[in-house]
């Protein structure tokens, strides 16, 4: 159970005495009042007020004119906390910078370490996991994306981390810390900071980062006013809502005490998710998707080159291997359209929607999906639609070898455009769209489109999200994937995981896209950047959507075992590989056999579907993974030798994982009987994968 002295600002945890945070909590804000100058302001006229269960403190940012309310309140064994901001001012406040939180000296916590939920792993790779020395070094950072073909926009952030969670940790417990905004763009903020002679770690409270999120806290109106939230889309009426913004409630930070590894604090983020309805439902059975893209090929809306190659014939043979194969859907990456990022199916060389659709049911058993853009590779929309960048004519972006037209979708007028054109093709039957290539890319300042000049990042947030709503509504049986609205999946993300997600009316979308681990799979196994999917499973149920090449992959089928232990939504493809897609230097391999060897292992998959669709995925290492299915006996553990020699590769499952308390049969490794388990030992050779069945799951082979 946490305490807190709110006086002290102390925080402990009174069964362990373990001490969280030992300095007064810090308050502090930069920013100015109308025209006047930037200024620094700190908390004055501090009140505490505590009764059972909460506790208010109130209080006054003086320079600035700011009043503060702050909740706590208990949450089973630990607290929660919620920080409004109010201008009382007659002119508007602009802040440039927010940094409340509890504070902990921690220059003599050389055992303590401070990590981020869920990605500790980022997605380039680098570890997201910080002892104390790191962080009075100063050797810590955040991922970050960027482009040069975008406009520089400045981050805020220096000096500071952030994660949607982090985990405070010594030896085999801590605290976990989690902000929760499901209105807007908002991170947990740690930051190193140096007050008089003490390194001091802030954490919790309200932090600026990234383009300056949360954006709305960063603008409060004077008292009593009103302006246009934008892209916050009335579906009733089709026009943008209304909001007071003189004040600005934050999302919930809340501390959780946790015991035993750092798993169990991912896994306490998963459950807090779960609690929320970011997860999946139990019916959930997505279709193994087969992307032509990896065999036909990418030929960037080159008209002569898609009328050659990307044909109703092309589509229907790659049909054909789905089907051989053991998938369920035929997916349609570039090259469906007329042009890409027009929204227009070209029936001259694919023929009708509804025709493709038929027939890929009667005679392949396959259901189809496609992907759909926002940017164009062609001078096709009107320029009155495109992006209007401060001091740049409405030109093309110079894009690695082709040119893209780039298109602002908090222009209502082609928002509905886009739906219309999206959804007359999937209310044709479509089961699966990914919503890609839609990330933003700077402000847009043309007033014309009716919306706040300039935008921001949560303007296109809400705007994308709100596609993804109506697309929903008019196709309830479409399951939907998006990307990141702001930044593409190759480094990191800007759009909490969770962020408006949810499967029916719960949210705008059903599924994230597992990173961009579709090209030189077995490099980025090698290297560790896709150890990002292990620790994304352990901290969310979310599911991923990711589609791979067994090109790149390996006779063993090791990245195909890998993605299938961590994403939830599989597809494949690249019996052949294609010159336009395949990763430079692939060794070169038998496509029969390995095409052979993947369906072998397809139909493996496809008994255990249940396992990893839907089950419970538990980390026992970075490379031995076990699913579990409620209610039944045992599960399946994939174990993975990333190594270039043979391994004999031992671990123990409880029995409490298990779901129970005598040995199990097992198939795919040798298993004896342990105190509190079982253990289970496997022959793994190279850089291959051992697919394991305990219990109820080998009665399903």
């Amino acid at each position: 159970m946490l305490e807190v002295n709110y006086e002290t600002g102390r925080m402990s945890c009174g069964q362990r005495n373990t001490v969280f945070s030992d300095r007064p909590y810090l308050y502090s804000l930069r920013g100015r009042v109308g025209s006047s100058e930037m200024m620094g302001a700190e908390l004055t006229q501090r009140a505490v007020l505590s009764k059972r269960t909460e506790t208010i403190i109130t209080g006054l940012f003086r320079g600035l004119g700011v009043a503060l309310r702050q909740r706590f309140c208990v949450c089973g064994s630990g607290i929660q906390e919620t920080i409004t901001l109010k201008n009382l001012n007659a002119e508007p406040v602009l802040l440039s910078d927010i940094g409340l939180g509890f504070a902990a000296e921690i220059g003599g916590r050389s055992e303590w370490r401070l990590f981020a939920i869920p990605f500790l792993v980022q997605l380039d790779g680098n570890r997201h996991d910080y002892t104390t020395s790191d962080l009075t070094g100063g050797t810590f950072r955040n991922a970050v994306y960027s482009d040069e073909t975008r406009p520089f926009i400045p981050l805020a952030e220096e000096g500071r981390l952030r994660s949607e969670a982090w985990g405070w940790w010594h030896k085999d417990h801590g605290l976990v810390v989690i902000k929760y905004n499901d209105e807007d763009i908002e991170l947990s903020v740690a930051q190193p900071l140096v007050i008089g002679d003490e390194q001091i770690l802030r954490f919790g409270g309200v932090g600026t980062c990234l383009y300056g999120e949360p954006s709305g806290g960063h603008r409060l109106q004077p008292d009593g006013k009103v302006t246009p939230k934008c892209c916050q889309w009335d579906e009733s009426t089709g026009h943008c809502a209304l909001a007071p913004e003189s004040e600005f409630t934050f999302g919930t930070t809340y501390y959780l005490p946790v015991e035993g590894t750092i798993e169990d604090a991912l896994v306490c983020y998963r459950d807090f998710l779960d609690s929320r309805g970011h997860c999946f439902p139990t019916d959930y059975d997505p279709p193994v998707n087969w992307n032509e893209l990896y065999d036909v090929g990418w030929y960037h809306s080159d008209a002569e080159k898609l009328s050659q190659n990307y044909t109703r014939e092309r589509l229907l043979k790659e049909a054909e291997k789905a089907s051989d194969c053991g998938c369920e859907l035929l997916y349609l990456d570039p090259g469906w359209e007329q042009a890409e990022g027009t929204t227009l199916w070209d029936e001259e060389r694919l023929g009708t929607v509804g025709s493709l659709i038929e027939v890929l049911k009667k005679d392949y058993g396959l259901q189809l999906g496609f992907r759909t853009i926002l940017r164009c590779y062609r001078d096709y929309w009107p320029h009155r639609h495109m992006v209007q960048h401060p001091g740049r004519p409405k030109e093309p972006i110079n894009w690695p070898g082709q040119l893209l037209w780039e298109l602002c979708l908090c222009d209502h007028s082609l928002w509905e455009q886009k739906l219309e054109r999206i959804s007359k093709i999937a209310q044709e039957g479509v089961r699966f769209l990914m919503v890609d290539e839609m990330d933003w890319r700077g402000p847009c300042h043309d007033a014309e489109h009716g919306h706040d000049v300039p935008t921001t990042a949560v303007d296109h947030v809400r705007a994308v999200y709100a596609l993804c709503r109506e697309l929903k509504r008019r196709c309830p049986k479409l399951i939907i994937e998006c990307h990141d609205p702001v930044w593409p999946w190759q480094t990191c993300i800007y759009v909490p995981t969770y962020f408006q997600q949810g499967f029916g009316e719960r949210g705008a979308y059903d599924e994230n896209w597992g990173f961009e681990y579709m090209w030189d799979c077995i490099q980025d196994l090698r290297s560790g950047k896709a150890l990002a999917l292990y620790y994304y499973n352990l901290g969310c149920n979310i599911p991923l959507y990711l589609h791979i090449t067994m090109a790149a992959d390996n006779d063993a089928c090791l990245f195909f075992w890998w993605a299938a232990s961590t994403v939830r939504h599989l597809g494949i493809g690249g019996k052949l590989g294609h010159e336009t897609v395949n990763p430079s230097g692939l060794p070169p391999h038998d496509p029969e056999r390995r095409f052979a060897a993947y369906k072998r292992q397809m139909h493996l998959y496809r008994q255990l579907k249940p396992y990893f669709v839907r089950g419970v995925f538990h980390g026992i290492g970075e490379h031995i993974h076990l699913h579990t299915l409620p209610g039944r006996s045992g599960g399946v553990m994939v174990v993975f030798n990333l190594t270039d020699g043979d391994q004999v590769i031992e671990t123990c499952i409880s029995h409490g994982l298990l779901q129970a308390s005598t040995l199990l049969p097992v198939k795919g490794a040798v298993a004896t009987q342990e105190n509190r388990g079982i253990k289970v030992t496997a022959e793994v050779p190279a850089m291959s994968p051992a697919v394991i069945c305990i219990g109820d799951a080998v009665g399903a082979l």
